[in-house]
């Protein structure tokens, strides 16, 4: 059961009013929203390109602006990579598979510098004006400006993978607050897994989101979850770290689960059972309690 005498509680009971009492409702940090640095790198990476198709905005006609990209793919074919950015595709292979619904076949169109001998041109300008680039060409009054809008839409894909990684950072930043000189945190040690022991049959195990080391030796192995909402995952997940920690004890460490978010608040009967096989869980808030569960015999 969670060592709540060693945290500083009475009872199992108070432990636990106080872990729910003080879940995090959001762990959405100020860099959740949007990573800029990798939005910008994207538009610089194809900046020379946008400028040579911002020619097609002080085009009115639409037949001339298809005539001119035409001529501007002839002249610069690289300009061919950024045509799917611009309807929020990223393409893989170098390529898209259209299904083309007047010849009942899927089209394949590559979009890579050399596009223009591996499709004829006329595939390409014909896949902007189906596709309602040319129109857009139209419409806009600068392609950078744009495609900045357009990356920061297909950024937000890429939420869900960091609201974890935000989570892990702001767990490290509160470690690193509360622990003496005596220790030091590794985030995803290398030289220690436990997965090795619990995921036999894994050719490669994975790594623990920390270790923190005390006087140069490893002492406590944690892992970090944030859960928005309720599911199976976090119940499997609880499941796993039962046999986590009971492979750390034998190997004399402690194994620490932060967990925290407002799911736990729907699912308090598996979090009950995990907490009656871990020795360590805590929330966010509960960090400040770290060198207790060091210090702990």
């Amino acid at each position: 059961m969670v060592r709540y005498g060693d945290l500083g509680f009475s009872s199992f009971e108070d432990f636990f009013y106080e872990f729910k009492n003080t879940l995090l409702m959001s762990n959405k940090t100020y860099d959740y929203f949007v990573d800029w640095d990798k939005v910008r790198r994207e538009i610089e990476a194809h900046r020379a390109e946008l400028s040579i198709l911002n020619v097609l905005t002080r085009i009115n006609s639409k037949d001339e602006r298809t005539s001119e990209l035409g001529h501007l793919i002839s002249k610069y074919p690289e300009v061919v990579s950024t045509l799917p950015l611009l309807i929020a595709e990223r393409i893989h292979n170098e390529k898209i598979d259209i299904f083309d619904l007047d010849s009942e076949e899927v089209v394949s169109l590559v979009f890579t510098p050399d596009a223009v001998e591996e499709n004829s041109l006329e595939e390409i300008v014909d896949f902007c004006v189906k596709t309602g680039i040319i129109d857009l060409f139209g419409e806009i009054k600068d392609v950078i400006d744009y495609l900045l809008g357009v990356e920061v839409g297909l950024d937000t894909n890429a939420r869900k993978n960091r609201s974890g990684n935000i989570f892990d950072k702001i767990v490290e930043r509160r470690i690193t607050k509360f622990i003496d000189d005596s220790c030091i945190l590794v985030g995803q040690d290398p030289n220690l897994s436990l997965y090795k022991v619990i995921a036999s049959g894994k050719k490669r195990a994975k790594t623990h989101d920390y270790v923190i080391y005390r006087e140069g030796k490893p002492a406590v192995v944690i892992e970090c979850n944030f859960y928005n909402t309720a599911g199976s995952k976090p119940i499997s997940i609880a499941e796993s770290y039962i046999l986590m920690s009971q492979a750390a004890g034998k190997r004399g460490l402690k194994f620490v689960w932060i967990t925290d978010g407002p799911a736990w608040l729907k699912m308090t009967e598996p979090l009950e059972r995990a907490m009656s096989d871990i020795d360590w869980v805590i929330n966010y808030y509960m960090i400040n309690k770290i060198m207790r569960i060091i210090e702990s015999t």
